[in-house]
């Protein structure tokens, strides 16, 4: 099963995903254009009973989602080994619980996904029908501010705690080594990172391969082993806003549309919630500590029929570089996949490979 989810791992589309595993179950993320029709899970997998008119691209999503909303790995369900086959009573308790959570939806909420796996088993195999006698409150909101900060002037804190919009503009290049450490922390890989302008590429060294990502001012791209990898729009989304963040200064163009909305808590920090969306409709939330001003989580979601598919980026531990701080330590999350990133070493303004941002060859 470790060895499943790991090349799961691999095949992954990072920094956005869909689930991509072996011949038995393969997802492989379309890209959706006006031309191309949407392919069902019912027309591309075997024994799909109750999600047939989902599109393929969802079923790695929604599987991801199932298994955290019940703290669960795909065994659960599923013999890992013949993943259309029903043996597993579990599994025919799923599509009962699915059709009940269609129906949920349908009748109350306009069929709008408000109900999920989620709501009633919240990390949990069995769903809580008696309320907890020991409850932890939670947490208020602190108090929020009289003057609300308008969005140029947290933006203006971020850009000064990095270094300054002057120091910033310096820094044309980028070169970054790392290590992509998995959850638990036993398995490391090498990760190479390059920037240029508005260039990006990232390279991670798995046992199984070499897996690349890249956009190349034009195109994104994705390449297993050198062969490229079909991607969502919003995965190409996401690829390119790793690019974008690089010049933090280009922010409020990357974003067209900002907006605070309040202040939060984030393990016992306040924090300035925005709002943001770019121009193709794509929208965030970019959460800025108070007192320090730096970028600390930014959230990313895609709509499944089960609901929002989350994507969530960590960034902690900022440290200086010439001058300009970045952070170096940055935590990857969506529905059952956790994974952090480890700055090793960054060098800037060194001489760049035009080839490291190429895409394969089709």
């Amino acid at each position: 099963m470790k060895k499943y989810l790991k090349l799961t791992a691999i095949l992954l589309t990072i920094p956005f995903f869909a689930l991509i595993v072996t011949n038995r179950w393969t997802v492989d993320a379309q890209t959706v254009g006006t031309q191309t029709p949407v392919v069902t899970a019912g027309e591309k997998f075997k024994n799909i009973k109750v999600l047939n008119d989902m599109p393929a691209d969802q079923l790695g999503r929604v599987m991801n989602i199932m298994a955290a909303s019940l703290g669960e790995k795909c065994s659960f369900c599923h013999n890992t080994e013949n993943f259309a086959s029903d043996e597993k009573r579990p599994k025919q308790t799923a599509r009962a619980m699915i059709k009940m959570t269609f129906d949920i939806n349908k009748v109350n909420f306009n069929g709008r996904p408000q109900v999920s796996c989620n709501t009633c088993h919240n990390g949990h195999e069995q769903p809580a029908s008696s309320p907890n006698l020991n409850p932890e409150s939670e947490p208020e909101r602190p108090a929020q501010p009289k003057d609300k900060p308008t969005v140029d002037q947290i933006v203006d804190k971020y850009l000064t705690a990095l270094g300054g919009t002057a120091k910033l503009a310096t820094v044309k290049t980028r070169y970054i080594k790392a290590n992509r450490v998995e959850a638990g922390g036993e398995v490391i890989e090498p990760e190479t990172i390059w920037f240029d302008n508005n260039k990006y590429s990232l390279s991670t060294v798995y046992s199984q391969g070499t897996v690349a990502e890249g956009f190349n001012g034009t195109d994104v791209w994705k390449a297993s082993a050198g062969k490229p990898i079909a991607l969502r729009p919003d995965e190409i989304e996401q690829i390119k806003r790793e690019s974008d963040l690089f010049d933090p200064a280009n922010i409020k163009t990357v974003y067209n549309k900002m907006d605070f909305r309040f202040v939060d808590l984030i393990d016992g920090h306040q924090v300035y919630l925005v709002t943001a969306s770019t121009a193709t409709g794509a929208r965030e939330r970019l959460y800025f500590d108070v007192q320090t001003g730096l970028l600390v989580r930014r959230v990313a979601s895609s709509q499944t029929v089960l609901g929002n598919f989350n994507y969530q980026v960590d960034y902690k531990d900022y440290k200086l570089f010439n001058g300009v701080k970045i952070p170096t330590t940055i935590e990857y999350a969506v529905p059952n996949i956790h994974w952090t990133r480890k700055v090793i070493q960054v060098k800037n303004n060194v001489p760049v490979d035009a080839g490291a941002f190429s895409a394969p060859a089709k």
